[in-house]
């Protein structure tokens, strides 16, 4: 059941409601702050990838070589800001300010600058990884392995491949992976190390001349359902058709008016659905798999997660000059934890799968405490005030 749920949210729903909340029920003319509140994030996630640079390369040069490379770059930056804008963020909103429909709408603007910036470069840093990864220890991957490998989606549903990650984690040979990511990284480290490969080259310039990468990266980007989602979203903003199926409204068109209900009716079912089978994936991977990174370092990334990231909002959305609503949204939504997709991706590409695993359920288990605490600290410091959900009409 699991599998085809997971499916049904990525391929269905999240795209319907990618759909609805942009299309039909934003109109990008007049409202206020969107564009703004759209870039905020486009720069948090631009921002942490020059911190997760700047981590690694770091650590190269305190190594004095190339101890790491792009893929854990890749890590770091899904560790910071892969988050799960619309699983949690449109629920947490909707709580939050009182109304659903302002949920969705910033739950899913939130989300628009992860696929249309981070998540190539993400497949690029990956992919690299994982063809030096090949090169090196001359691993040939073969047609079945590399076509499987990428209709398996990996985007911000957090369900996305859950159904490969508890098929592995209900087995008794669930740790082997994990044992052969080691292996590899070390061997990897040797090879560099005994190549005299400068600290501060993280990928081989080769690689990105490949018209292999660019053509499998293309691919995955184009096969993603809830990108084309957005895009149809922002055709049927911009070109004002998305007010025909706003009802109720002047504009609305009554014989149409099953587009939007239908729409609806289909996202209503993401976040129930996802966090579900989040549940099942927690359960079936045990308390010792999930926690088995070091305290020290967790508590590092959850810092980094739930304080420096939020903090860093903070001063986008007062440059920005966001409004309050949006300011408050903005800031809570980057408290959230990041998708279960990042742990996949780290799976699929054997990099990070223990640190990613860590992230995903702790700052899980920390969601609704560091939410409470930020909106505690936002009201007593005035910053982002915004009217209390009991006094809220919520908007049909």
């Amino acid at each position: 059941f699991v599998p085809q749920a997971v499916r049904f949210v990525f391929y269905i729903a999240l795209p319907c409601l990618v759909i609805k909340g942009i299309g039909i029920g934003i109109d990008f003319y007049s409202e206020s702050n969107i564009w703004a509140y759209i870039v905020a994030f486009l720069v948090l996630r631009a921002a942490s990838l020059i911190l997760a640079l700047g981590a690694v390369l770091f650590t190269n040069w305190r190594d004095k070589y190339r101890s790491k490379g792009i893929g854990h770059v890749a890590v770091l930056w899904l560790s910071l800001t892969w988050i799960s804008t619309v699983i949690m963020g449109v629920p947490i909103c909707s709580a939050v300010f009182g109304n659903p429909n302002l949920g969705r709408k910033y739950g899913i603007l939130a989300g628009v600058s992860s696929f249309i910036f981070q998540l190539p470069l993400q497949l690029m840093f990956l992919e690299c990884h994982a063809t030096e990864k090949q090169s090196r220890l001359n691993l040939p991957v073969s047609d079945e392995e590399d076509q499987s490998s990428s209709e398996v989606p990996k985007l911000d549903c957090t369900m996305v491949t859950i159904q490969e990650t508890t098929d592995h984690s209900n087995t008794p040979h669930g740790g082997e992976d994990q044992e052969q990511e080691d292996v590899i990284a070390a061997s990897l480290s040797t090879h560099t190390h005994a190549d005299g490969i400068k600290w501060w080259s993280l990928v081989h310039v080769e690689h990105l001349s490949s018209s292999e990468l660019w053509l499998k990266i293309t691919k995955r980007i184009l096969r993603n359902p809830v990108l084309w989602g957005i895009f149809w979203g922002f055709v049927l903003s911009l070109s004002t058709a998305g007010k025909y199926l706003r009802c109720p409204s002047e504009s609305c068109i009554l014989g149409l008016n099953w587009i939007p209900l239908t729409l609806g009716w289909l996202g209503a079912t993401v976040s129930p659905v996802s966090l579900f089978a989040m549940g099942l994936w927690m359960h079936g991977q045990g308390t010792r798999q999930l926690f088995s990174v070091g305290i020290f370092k967790l508590s590092m990334s959850m810092v980094s997660k739930l304080i420096i990231v939020p903090l860093i909002m903070v001063g986008l959305a007062k440059g920005l000059r966001l409004s309050d609503e949006a300011g408050r949204a903005a800031i809570l939504i980057a408290t959230l934890p990041i998708s279960l997709a990042s742990f996949s991706l780290g799976r699929q590409y054997q990099v990070g799968e223990k640190d990613l695993a860590a992230n995903v359920a702790a700052g899980t288990l920390l969601m609704l405490p560091t939410v409470l605490v930020w909106n505690i600290v936002l009201d007593k410091v005035g910053l982002f005030p915004i009217a209390s959900p009991a006094a809220v009409t919520p908007s049909m």
